[in-house]
């Protein structure tokens, strides 16, 4: 900071010396008494001095206080008085940058909520052809694989809706005691016909107890994680168990790279078996860790090639940071 100062303000101070030095210079000429001089040349450096001090300090308050607005952008409305007509410029420039960023950020904003209501409503929509189709399918062309299909769509349909409101799940949050044992049952009926088609067992040993979570996410995790168990387990079976609230899926499936293993929650991350698959989207992970972040809960995933894939979804912690 201090060496900042000086490049400011060297100028001035070179100018203080050159007249201390030129009034040395016709004192020595005009033969002044050498007390007198001396006098002078202390007068002069002392005042030379206290300026120095104080103007320092002014520029060290100065200095602070904008490091302070810089980390706190919030306060720009609150910069310090302009010394002089070089800051008082600059000033007006951040203001009017400041009315533009905001002004921007308004459009942005009202952009994406008419996105994300566009979205929610095509969503909406879409549920009630697909609910016909279901309809038709059942009463009309009893074909499981058209129902496997259609129910492969709804999926996806119900997680570009859970998608499009994961940023404002706080206002749509309903704490309230839950059976885990319906909380699992429903969303293994739910998917059924795809056990059925691929022939594989349910090993179900889940203790029954009551969980405080919200039935509705934590129900879409569960089919979630349900929906990856399927998809990769060919053969074999899918076990549900517990250990308190902490709930278990196991599959014996085709099984993460270890590699893959600290990556499988980031947004679009598909791994390797994904990569194979290419129709994995990297969205079902990435949505059922922050859902689970929101509700204050855990989520952790074990797995080895060709061994199967454990997921663990621990309902015991209720810590919720909202931001």
């Amino acid at each position: 900071m201090f060496k900042d100062y000086l490049k400011k303000t060297y100028p001035v101070y070179l100018l203080y010396l050159l007249f201390v030095l030129c009034t040395f210079v016709v004192l020595m000429i005009c033969q002044m008494i050498s007390d007198l001089i001396i006098y002078m040349l202390s007068l002069y450096f002392s005042i030379i001095l206290l300026y120095f001090l104080l103007d320092y300090r002014k520029y060290k308050q100065h200095h602070q206080y904008l490091i302070y607005l810089k980390d706190n952008p919030e306060l720009f409305d609150n910069l310090p008085q302009e010394s002089y007509l070089e800051e008082k410029m600059y000033q007006e420039m951040l203001q009017i940058l400041q009315k533009k960023i905001f002004q921007l950020k308004q459009e942005n904003q009202q952009k994406y909520n008419n996105t994300i209501d566009y979205y929610t409503k095509w969503v909406h929509q879409i549920k009630t052809p697909i609910a016909g189709l279901k309809l038709i399918i059942q009463n009309d062309y009893p074909d499981k694989k058209m129902l496997v299909e259609l129910l492969k769509i709804e999926q996806y349909v119900n997680m570009a809706l859970q998608y499009v409101r994961l940023d404002s799940i706080h206002h749509d949050l309903s704490f309230q005691k839950v059976s885990l044992d319906h909380l699992v049952s429903q969303e293994i009926k739910k998917q059924s016909l795809f056990f059925f088609q691929k022939n594989l067992k349910v090993d179900y040993q889940i203790k029954d107890l009551q969980i405080l979570t919200d039935e509705k996410w934590s129900g879409f995790v569960i089919e979630q994680v349900l929906s990856n168990a399927l998809k990769y387990t060919k053969e074999g079976s899918i076990t549900f168990y517990n250990e308190g609230e902490k709930l278990y899926i196991q599959d014996s499936g085709i099984g993460i790279k270890e590699s893959d293993l600290p990556r499988v929650f980031e947004k679009g991350f598909t791994g390797f078996q994904g990569r194979n698959d290419k129709k994995a989207s990297g969205l079902g992970l990435y949505l059922c860790k922050n859902i689970f972040n929101q509700l204050g809960h855990w989520i952790s995933i074990e797995s080895k090639v060709n061994q199967g894939t454990t997921v663990c979804l621990d309902f015991s912690k209720k810590e919720i940071f909202i931001e």
